[in-house]
């Protein structure tokens, strides 16, 4: 072959290579990266994701719990909530992860040099774009569009919400979605077959305190509106329209509820040591209860919220819930759904929001 015939191999190499970079720029698949999926959020938001996420950030309230739940927790690696002392129990490996010290304002930098692929968020649009700009995806499993307008509702949209981390966790959490929708059905209609038959003016008037201190509480687009009517309450605050708000010693006063329910994110101590609240009707009948605690708060978004419906039911309508053991049915969904067989006497802990006792 004469010097003149033979290819130029540089050459040669460089045409080829050429060619192989316009079929990735044209959607051929990458050899060494790892397989992508899509998929709708809950606010109507397409994001393409990983399809096997291994470096989960949950910064939306519940979404530990949940990831916990789905068996997933072992990708876990930063969060933006201490969790509670019983998520710890189950869940030793808890220490090892990142707890970020705000999820209202996502530090970036950070998420990258965790090596994070995936951010359960707010909706919250400004932060999200932050985050996307950067190249880590990230999904809201809550639905702030469309507002449950009665507990049926309320309840597609919760299992909805279940199946969403299912769809986003993959493999094995699809079918733990669907095996906790059909019992968190039978549960709640169990509740309900009861609690559907009280009327308006026998149920109790309840005010919630969901936040960080005693006049935090959660208005008619929240979701403890839903709870507290299925377990026969009316939620004094289910008026305001809104999601958290916040409210006046006067306003309560004006309420004058029958039940206070104070939630885990604060304690009763700032209702006794206020001389105001003793004008309050819970307050001088002494029917101020804390919720109970266990993965994550009962009432607040929790997979264990069925819980808190019936823990209410029965302290609302006590004859009427006589039969339901709750100790019983809190072993079970422990045993069934974290794995972790619980003890009356661990169950009893959680029910009255005291941590697991020290060894």
């Amino acid at each position: 072959m004469s010097r003149e015939n033979r290819p130029h191999i540089p050459a040669l190499v460089l045409f080829l290579a050429l060619v192989s970079c316009l079929q990735l720029s044209n959607g051929c698949p990458d050899a060494g990266a790892a397989p992508m999926k899509t998929v709708i959020d809950r606010n109507g938001r397409t994001v393409q994701m990983p399809a096997d996420p291994r470096r989960i950030a949950c910064f939306f309230g519940p979404s530990y719990e949940k990831t916990f739940l789905f068996g997933a927790a072992d990708r876990v690696a930063a969060m933006s909530l201490k969790q509670s002392p019983w998520a710890h129990k189950l869940n030793p490996n808890l220490k090892k992860v990142a707890v970020m010290p705000s999820y209202s304002d996502p530090d970036v930098e950070r998420l990258l040099h965790l090596g994070i692929d995936l951010v359960f968020y707010w909706q919250w649009p400004q932060q999200t774009r932050r985050m996307e700009s950067a190249g880590i995806p990230v999904v809201c499993p809550y639905d702030s569009v469309r507002v449950p307008r009665s507990s049926g509702e309320f309840v597609r949209a919760y299992k909805e919400e279940m199946r969403f981390y299912g769809l986003v966790l993959g493999g094995k959490a699809r079918k733990i979605a669907e095996s906790y929708c059909a019992y968190y059905d039978g549960k709640i209609q169990r509740i309900l077959s009861i609690t559907s038959k009280i009327p308006e003016n026998r149920r109790p008037t309840v005010y919630y305190i969901t936040g960080r201190n005693v006049f935090a509480t959660q208005g008619g687009a929240g979701t403890s509106r839903w709870l507290l009517e299925m377990a026969g309450a009316r939620m004094v605050s289910r008026d305001m329209d809104r999601n958290f708000i916040d409210v006046t010693m006067e306003q309560v006063i004006a309420w004058d509820p029958e039940v206070i329910l104070v939630g885990g994110l604060t304690t009763p101590d700032a209702i006794r040591s206020d001389p105001r609240w003793k004008t309050i009707r819970a307050v001088r009948e002494n029917r101020v209860y804390t919720c109970p605690e266990g993965v994550f708060i009962w009432g607040h978004g929790s997979s264990e919220s069925h819980l808190f419906v019936l823990w209410l039911a029965k302290i609302l309508h006590p004859d009427r819930f006589r039969s339901f053991d709750l100790i019983r049915e809190t072993r079970e969904f422990f045993s069934r759904f974290y794995h972790y067989p619980l003890t009356d006497a661990e169950a009893r802990r959680i029910i009255n929001r005291l941590p697991p006792e020290k060894r």
